[in-house]
């Protein structure tokens, strides 16, 4: 029936009770995050990657896509491992200019030198400036020198990587021989669009978890909108899916999150007929094309030149669109 409340009613198998990681003197359990959250093959796979690799101390590489939620992954890595209780460290690679990211990793007070049975996480180890990448792939062949030799080595080294080295080569040389070097240590994470039957358990699970988080009551979603939800394609992963959640919740009081409280571009995002009552056409368009820059800047690490030949634009045409959206106080999707 339209306009059905679907929360509580999903029509799915309930999920699998969630795994739980020993390591004494604590357990982790996976059922709070959303990178684990769904039925799939995938997510199995992932938390049996995490079991393996917890007890060891070798770098570990996660390829996938943004907006996958990697942070968190490697967040439970380490909560599961033997020195849980030492430093994380997470390095956002593009807000750093490249002589602050090398002050901070390799100057004698930097991590590599300091962080001792802690992990450090970098967010886009193939998008580091080159001097950077070679720092790595001599430091990590060190390392496994070292081990090789008897010596330990306690610290833990986790990256991320839009680079699949099974499926196209990388920009450059070092970054490609980087993720070779670590791919017997990697995991692959699908997108969401290859993994709808995730959707709407990771819809349950963030609704309750953003209500809770602002303070707001329980909102229910309808299965005309979960259906436009699990249809759609998701560039921007699991932090699209949360950021709309997070919207409607926001501008909503607790009810029913239907199918005209989610934005244009997924509502239609497959229409096969126009409504009786008409469609916002400019309105959509203008949605689209917000998610389409945005999705780029992402992918390429903000860079507006490296965003605009995806697009196939000028780089003054795109700074004059991101100006636009700016002056009109419509921030990229």
């Amino acid at each position: 029936m339209a306009g059905e409340a679907v929360n509580k009613n999903v029509q799915t198998p309930s999920p699998r009770h969630a795994l739980t990681l020993i390591s004494p003197p604590r357990a982790v359990t996976y059922d709070q995050y959303e990178s684990f959250i769904g039925v799939g093959s995938n997510i199995d796979d992932l938390k049996r990657f995490i079991g393996v690799q917890a007890a060891h101390m070798q770098p570990v590489l996660l390829i996938g896509e943004r907006g996958l939620k990697q942070e968190q992954i490697a967040r439970v890595l380490h909560q599961a491992g033997p020195h849980w209780s030492r430093p994380f460290f997470a390095v956002n690679a593009h807000g750093l200019s490249p002589d602050s990211l090398h002050n901070l990793l390799f100057s004698p007070q930097g991590m590599i030198e300091t962080v001792k049975e802690g992990t450090i996480y970098i967010n886009e180890l193939t998008c580091l400036p080159v001097l950077l990448q070679q720092r790595f792939a001599v430091y990590l062949e060190e390392q496994r020198w070292r081990q090789s030799g008897g010596k330990s080595h306690n610290q833990r080294l986790v990256f991320a990587s839009g680079i699949n080295p099974a499926e196209r080569s990388a920009e450059n040389r070092i970054a490609y021989g980087l993720v070779e070097m670590l791919k017997p240590f990697s995991f692959t994470l699908k997108p969401l669009r290859e993994r709808s039957e995730d959707i709407p358990y990771l819809i349950r699970h963030l609704t309750v978890k953003i209500a809770q988080r602002l303070g707001r009551g329980q909102h229910e979603i309808s299965r005309e909108a979960l259906s436009s939800l699990v249809e759609y394609l998701w560039p921007g992963n699991i932090d699209e899916l949360e950021s709309v959640l997070e919207s409607a919740i926001t501008s909503l009081p607790p009810k029913q999150i239907d199918d005209q409280s989610l934005p244009s571009r997924i509502r239609f995002a497959r229409l096969r007929s126009i409504p009786p009552d008409g469609i916002d056409l400019p309105g959509i368009v203008d949605d689209f094309e917000r998610q389409l820059i945005s999705t780029a800047l992402n992918q390429t690490g903000g860079s507006q030149t490296k965003a605009s030949k995806l697009l196939g634009l000028r780089v003054q045409t795109l700074n004059m669109k991101l100006k636009r959206f700016a002056e009109q106080n419509r921030p990229l999707l």
